[in-house]
């Protein structure tokens, strides 16, 4: 078959691989199905063979990207499936902080179906609960990825303290003010000990972020041919990630704010629901920052 030579020969340099094989079958049947036509307008079988041929244009270009965009793919994909094993650090690590989870689950839960007035076991709760979420932040931050190399111990270990920090500060003073004959203020100053301090930390440590992303990764999202590694690059931009930590930040204070302006001065009834309305904005802030330009780069 004339159009079967024509098209191996265009092809004879490149490697074989199911891409190619595909797209080769494709051009064999419509350059046929062309030569076809223009015989049955009259040409005769060289001059409809090369008219056909030379419609063409250039389809080697189109080769060089299919088999650019596989060794890519192959790549990454290769990356992406290995698995970095934990080392018994983190395991060891991950493995205290799961116990210390499971046991101030248990100590909420079998002081609130006790019916017990022990509201010192909900604060010891609340300061376990704290600690598990700083372990799982500090070995999760040191444990290296296939995507990324392992945080450094001591910038991990700040990660690991704020997390301690806020998780703490939000957990005793909601004991604190649904705990009976408890003011209201007890709460709010056991927040701005802990969290407002947290929060500012966790900013810095943001804004000041290096990148941690292996080379395979880098290259892959600076040529863009997964929309995967693109968004992943976008999700770790350090100049999105710092200002969305600084509208989150600006986002929460405004809400507590607003939640004290109305309690004090209307209700603390409704004031409440400035929360949940503050996590729908953060959301959307979310969805807004890391993908609204990505089509116009994809």
């Amino acid at each position: 078959m004339k159009e079967k030579v024509y098209v191996d020969r265009l092809f004879a340099d490149y490697e074989d691989s199911p891409e190619i094989r595909d797209f080769k079958e494709e051009i064999i049947t419509n350059l046929a199905a062309r030569i076809r036509g223009l015989v049955a307008s009259g040409l005769g079988d060289e001059e409809a063979f090369e008219k056909a041929t030379a419609e063409l244009g250039d389809i080697t270009a189109i080769a060089d990207e299919l088999g650019k965009k596989k060794r890519n793919e192959a790549i990454g994909q290769m990356y992406m499936k290995a698995k970095v094993p934990f080392t018994k650090r983190t395991a060891g690590g991950l493995t205290a902080a799961s116990a210390l989870l499971m046991i101030a689950v248990g100590i909420a839960f079998i002081t609130f179906f006790s019916r017990s007035d022990n509201t010192a076991l909900y604060y010891v709760s609340a300061v376990l609960l704290s600690a598990a979420c700083g372990l799982y932040t500090y070995f999760g931050l040191t444990q290296e990825t296939a995507a990324h190399y392992a945080m450094k111990n001591t910038r991990a270990l700040l990660y690991g303290a704020v997390c301690f920090v806020g998780v703490m500060g939000a957990g005793l003073s909601v004991v604190a003010f649904f705990s009976s004959g408890a003011e209201f203020y007890a709460a709010i100053g056991i927040k701005s000990v802990f969290i407002l301090p947290a929060v500012c930390v966790f900013i810095f440590l943001v804004i000041t972020e290096p990148k941690r992303q292996k080379p395979w990764l880098k290259a892959l999202v600076e040529r863009d041919l997964e929309n995967s590694a693109y968004f992943h690059k976008d999700m770790v931009d350090p100049v999105k990630a710092a200002k969305f930590g600084v509208m989150s930040a600006g986002l929460w204070v405004l809400a507590i704010a607003v939640f004290l302006s109305l309690g004090f001065l209307f209700t603390w009834r409704y004031a409440w629901l400035v929360f949940p309305f503050a996590l729908a904005v953060q959301v959307f802030m979310t969805s807004t920052i890391f993908t609204r330009d990505r089509n116009n780069k994809e």
